[in-house]
């Protein structure tokens, strides 16, 4: 047995090489490659590491990735199956790295597909993340008085089948907009375009009065520019 003083990457590094010379499983050889140093096999040394100290540069959240994941179980979407999987899996690890979490998908031969949705997961979970540590003062939205004949209702639409996450297509709006959205494909909510970036839209709500003015994100294929395609596209 090796002596035990390495980083995870030295570790997965040597479970390549280990996989090439010899020809077997990715999983294998991060199970070898973990005895040989003193694990009892490679859970065992993912778990070593994620006991011990976070680095000081992480990002200090309410909310660790996992709790996050937890709230997005009922998404009809990649990150929703994610979620899910996670939910029922006991020995999902708590990283504070995508490296991390890659390599135990890794050990557990995970479908690209879930692989692509772990990164994608990830991006979200730290733009929620920076979201939330802005200071106030970069969130106040000045309000115009709207006159009061042209203040939009809440629409309410009729035999609307939600579309699948996978046949959407994003609108563009830009800082400003009018928009709509909904949240269960028959009530669609006037609001109004605060901030874009590549996978989210931010908002300020409209109606109903008593959260006006309250500000949300959703998915760029969630916002929509009438009452119907906001029902259509609903939030997942």
């Amino acid at each position: 047995m090796e002596p035990n003083n390495h980083t995870i990457s030295f570790y997965k590094l040597q479970a390549k090489k280990l996989k090439r010379e010899l020809g077997i499983q990715h999983t294998e050889a991060l199970d070898i490659t973990a005895k040989k140093y003193g694990f009892s096999n490679w859970k065992h040394c993912l778990r070593s590491f994620d006991a011990e100290p976070q680095p000081s540069h992480t990002i200090v959240a309410h909310l660790t990735f996992t709790d996050w994941l937890s709230k997005q179980v009922n998404r009809d979407s990649p990150l929703g199956d994610l979620a899910r999987d996670v939910k029922t899996d006991s020995t999902w690890p708590s990283f504070d790295n995508l490296e991390n979490y890659e390599s135990y998908l890794g050990s557990k031969s995970a479908a690209r597909e879930a692989v692509n949705a772990l990164k994608n997961a990830w991006k979200s979970y730290n733009a929620n993340i920076k979201r939330s540590l802005q200071p106030n003062k970069d969130k106040i939205v000045t309000k115009t008085p709207t006159p009061k004949n042209d203040i939009r209702k809440i629409v309410f639409v009729k035999n609307v089948i939600p579309l699948h996450y996978s046949k959407r297509v994003p609108e563009k709006f830009n800082v400003g907009d009018e928009a709509w959205i909904s949240n269960d494909g028959r009530k669609a909510i006037p609001v109004v375009i605060t901030e874009v970036d590549e996978r989210h839209y931010s908002f300020r709500v409209e109606r109903p009065l008593k959260n006006a003015g309250d500000e949300y994100y959703y998915r760029l294929d969630e916002v929509r520019s009438t009452p119907e395609l906001a029902c259509l596209n609903r939030l997942a």
